[in-house]
């Protein structure tokens, strides 16, 4: 009678087709990896390559400790790509809710006691490691022994300060999070983008953590009440000393003071890729005069020498302050990307004209989805109109060398000429 066949027993190219099945999730390939030494190896190393390349942790001891660890794994660490650290923190009015939630539940004596003492203790309890994390460095001491770690696989690493219930992160805050609950936009919470901003670059900068890109992005929507200001704390000896290639900056302007992000613009070096994203939504109504005053501020005061590509999507700005920036930038730029903006004191036309004729060595251009801006009002609201309007879902792509993009702009003006836009 012939030996049932096992899986040990098979070739070991099938071993790791098997492992690497789509199908198994992060916990499956947990539990394979507790098996045997043989499948512990190709499991390990499936899970590593499908599940650790983007990690996102909060400011708590656990994810802090498990990052440490993850990063001086020989098989974990180097599938590291990508590092969000979540910048919200526990408001202390949430505390207060809890606590009221956790006393009316064991006066009234219903079922509801347990999770309700349970939910406060563990939010009383990161609301506390909180503090002493940041107080103490304790959080800085931490991520300076990872990238370190990580440092030594010569990896590029993507820095992102974040809300990480938002960004999809594959690992990191699982356990937490099932502990007592990912944060809501209805309750209570602190956004501490200055000091989660400050601890990735000098964490980064003590390391000599090699970065490929520099992310920070902050959500609220427009009806939103803010509790604290998104303003990114700039340290400018820091900023000169790192290499970062790639700069993206996602949050409604209105909630953010501009002048800590020019600070940082203007010290980083290096840059190749800037991408900005207001986060507004592409055609809206009434767009603030302050906005495209915060955008211009942010264009003037980016000062690389090497910007090779940048993306807009969802800003306001003039149309003198649009191509004052390209202009500066026109000996290196080779790639643009305009998505769902809005052109103030000026025209789009002129515009695209001017970019086929200003930009010798672009390469790549994409634009879609352009609004102009009409009058300002007293309010310094701006109402806004799409261009193309009776050309639904119009895009421009061009790629090739100049004369092709310039060709394709040429045709696309003679096309609205023609049809009256």
């Amino acid at each position: 009678m012939n030996s049932p066949l096992v899986l040990i027993s098979l070739p070991a190219e099938l071993i790791a087709r098997v492992a690497d099945d789509s199908a198994l999730s992060k916990h499956d390939l947990m539990r394979l990896r507790l098996t045997c030494r043989l499948l512990n190896f190709w499991a390990t190393y499936s899970l590593a390559q499908q599940h650790l390349s983007k990690i996102g942790i909060s400011l708590t001891r656990y994810d802090l400790q498990a990052l440490s660890a993850i990063s001086k794994h020989p098989q974990f660490g180097p599938h590291i790509r990508s590092i969000q650290l979540d910048h919200t923190r526990v408001h202390p009015d949430q505390v207060a809710i809890l606590a009221d939630a956790m006393v009316q539940a064991k006066q009234s004596g219903n079922d509801g006691y347990p999770k309700a003492k349970e939910r406060f203790q563990g939010t009383s309890r990161r609301f506390v490691d909180e503090l002493e994390l940041e107080d103490s460095e304790e959080a800085l001491q931490s991520l300076i022994v990872a990238f370190s770690a990580l440092k030594t696989y010569d990896n590029p690493i993507t820095l992102t300060s974040a809300d990480t219930h938002l960004m999809g992160c594959d690992f990191g805050h699982t356990r937490i999070t099932e502990f007592f609950g990912p944060y809501v936009y209805d309750e209570p919470k602190h956004t501490h983008l200055n000091s989660t901003m400050r601890m990735l670059l000098r964490a980064a900068s003590s390391s000599g953590l090699h970065i490929e890109c520099f992310q920070f992005s902050y959500w609220e929507p427009r009806e939103s009440r803010a509790l604290t200001q998104a303003t990114p704390y700039i340290d400018v000896k820091i900023c000169s000393k790192l290499e970062i290639p790639k700069i993206e900056f996602e949050s409604p302007l209105s909630k953010v003071e501009t002048l800590p992000l020019q600070k940082f613009l203007a010290a980083v070096t290096h840059v190749k890729t800037f991408e900005l994203n207001l986060l507004a939504e592409p055609g809206l109504d009434i767009v603030s005069i302050r906005e495209t005053q915060f955008c211009q501020e942010i264009l003037q005061s980016i000062a690389f020498g090497s910007l090779t590509s940048v993306e807009l999507w969802n800003v306001g700005i003039s149309q003198k302050a649009l191509s004052m920036f390209l202009k500066k930038h026109s000996h290196t730029l080779q790639s643009l990307k305009i998505v769902g903006s809005s052109i103030f004191q000026g025209s789009w036309l002129i515009m695209l004209a001017w970019i086929g004729d200003q930009l010798p060595h672009l390469v790549d251009f994409h634009a879609e989805s352009l609004y102009e801006m009409q009058d300002e009002d007293v309010e310094g609201d701006i109402e806004t109109r799409e261009l193309f309007p009776d050309k639904r879902n119009w895009k421009l792509t061009a790629h090739g060398n100049n004369e092709c993009i310039r060709d394709e702009i040429t045709k696309l003006l003679r096309d609205a000429s023609n049809s009256g836009s």
